[in-house]
């Protein structure tokens, strides 16, 4: 997935096709050290590969339709690498576990997707008005502030309450009568 993110560029680059194939080169090698050093390297891979591909994209070489299997690409090769990095080195994979993940990464390239595809509807989109601009703006950096809040949001039964049961303990109401003192 990485080769091909950082291939496809260099495709449509034209005279710039030296940049960003040194560009690519220095992704794919982020890549593999991220991939070899469970995790390392993983920012600077991701920002190389964007960096390639928005050079071409900004300069008319790519059609604006590709940013949507672009961004959804870069997605899932973040989640591989970061996923790569939580294996221990000798767990045998469980098959329920890794069904779990795919269904997971499936999902989170398909919302990728469909960001990518909100964002060029969003650009090519014309407003009769400032109130309508001033609207879908507050609405969306509304959206935008609640999705940290969204993630951060723990259930009881969540992993980390099953990771850390004591602070689960200490978030637990008391028994009337025992005034915080363990009986």
């Amino acid at each position: 997935m990485a080769a091909g993110l950082a291939a496809y560029p260099i495709l449509g680059a034209g005279r710039l096709a030296p940049l960003t194939g040194l560009l690519g080169a220095i992704g794919l090698l982020c890549v593999f050290t991220a991939l070899l050093g469970r995790g390392r390297l993983a920012g600077p891979a991701l920002f190389t590969l964007a960096t390639e591909y928005t050079i071409v994209e900004a300069t008319g070489h790519s059609p604006a339709a590709s940013v949507i299997g672009y961004a959804a690409g870069l997605i899932v090769v973040s989640e591989l690498l970061l996923w790569s990095a939580q294996l221990p080195r000798s767990a045998a994979t469980d098959r329920a576990v890794a069904a779990g993940r795919l269904a997971l990464l499936t999902a989170i390239a398909l919302a990728a997707a469909l960001l990518a595809l909100a964002v060029l509807a969003a650009a090519g989109l014309r407003l009769p008005g400032a109130l309508e601009a001033a609207l879908l703006g507050t609405a969306a950096a509304a959206a935008l502030l609640a999705l940290p809040w969204l993630l951060l949001l723990r259930k009881p039964g969540s992993p980390r309450a099953r990771e850390h049961p004591a602070d689960a303990a200490r978030s637990e109401p008391q028994a009337a009568g025992t005034g915080g003192q363990a009986t």
